[in-house]
């Protein structure tokens, strides 16, 4: 874990500073944890990923879509290409011009609030500094191996976007890629967003509007994500905090997806 990772971190709860401590297990196993000992907080490092929510404290909306992103994790990356290939949309486009769109500069410390699978990274400024969270260990592991290979530097965090364990004005551009129909609180996300981005920063959401959702829904595998979607999916405008700034909302690809991009006063 670099040093200035280690300076924006905190509880999200409490958003009390960490520090890293070493333990020795009796077996001589070696482990890394993140520790507050004025709260008594202790959160594991396990394989290089900062542990700040366990699975059994993820409840509701969020804990649901856990088990489905863990289970179908190994093939995510392929059901995401044909459910963009059946619904006539080049993935590769779509992340591309999505990407551009941050107006991500050299240097900047970027923040994606569900990084899945890492499906971004070969499009991420390698000269940026990444940071990649998701509620997902199943996702997580495999964005973890897919950055190996493609050689960004990336620091990846197990938590929700609800509680992010960053301090206030960490980062340069914040983002949500898909994933934020299903989360158990949009309005808390997104206000966790505007938190932890810089004064001036660019927030930018996007997911798949209500009528991808009905073309989905009934196909094998990909429904699991749509079949039980209670909530109308519509581009959550209305919990964009006050003040916000240069404010954008549309649809793309032929009403296909909904777009939300507004910027943190300066």
């Amino acid at each position: 874990m670099r040093v200035e990772t280690l300076e924006i971190l905190c509880s999200p709860l409490e958003r009390a500073p960490l520090q890293l401590e070493t333990e020795t297990s009796a077996e001589g196993e070696i482990r890394r944890f993140l520790v507050n000992h004025e709260h008594g907080l202790k959160f594991p490092i396990r394989d290089g990923i900062p542990i700040f929510v366990e699975p059994h404290q993820i409840t509701g909306i969020n804990g649901r879509f856990r088990k489905i992103y863990d289970s179908w994790a190994p093939f995510y990356d392929l059901l995401s290409r044909v459910g963009l290939y059946i619904l006539g949309v080049s993935e590769r486009k779509l992340r591309k011009e999505f990407i551009a769109s941050l107006e991500i500069k050299e240097g900047d410390r970027v923040l994606a609030t569900s990084v899945g699978t890492g499906a971004d990274l070969h499009l991420i400024p390698q000269t940026c500094k990444f940071y990649g969270l998701d509620l997902s260990d199943g996702m997580l592991r495999i964005c973890r191996n897919k950055m190996r290979k493609v050689g960004v530097p990336v620091e990846l965090f197990l938590g929700q976007a609800e509680h992010l364990p960053f301090k206030d004005g960490a980062f340069d551009v914040v983002y949500q890629m898909g994933g934020i129909n299903f989360f158990s609180d949009q309005e808390k996300a997104i206000r966790e967003m505007v938190r932890v981005a810089k004064n001036g920063s660019k927030i930018v959401i996007m997911d798949e509007t209500e009528q991808v959702a009905r073309t989905l829904e009934n196909i094998p595998g990909i429904n699991a994500w749509f079949r039980h979607q209670h909530r109308p999916i519509v581009p959550p405008t209305a919990l964009v905090p006050e003040g916000m700034e240069q404010m954008e909302s549309c649809e793309l690809y032929d009403g296909q997806a909904w777009y939300l991009s507004f910027r943190k006063p300066a």
